[in-house]
């Protein structure tokens, strides 16, 4: 099955990165991560897609930006984004 491409940024150390990357590993779906403590380059980055503001976890899903989502809202994008497997 193809997957939408997938980047999540945050801190190992933030519990709402760690609940979503949780979420992504236990449903199979792979993403890569961008660490902001071991690249604080991402900050100015999180801050652009987010009004200013340095939120985490940031997701990148295609061009779609989520913001800090619920495992249910993280649920629905990635499914919407999924592409429909060719038999």
């Amino acid at each position: 099955m193809l997957q939408p491409n997938i980047l999540v940024y945050g801190s190992r150390s933030c519990p709402d990165t760690s609940r979503a990357t949780r979420y992504l590993d236990q449903q199979e779906i792979q993403y890569e991560f961008k660490d902001v403590d071991q690249l604080p380059e991402y900050n100015g980055y999180i801050a652009g897609l987010n009004n200013g503001k340095r939120v985490m976890p940031t997701i990148r899903l295609n061009n779609e930006t989520l913001i800090n989502p619920s495992d249910e809202e993280l649920a629905k994008a990635v499914k919407a984004a999924t592409p429909e497997s060719i038999a």
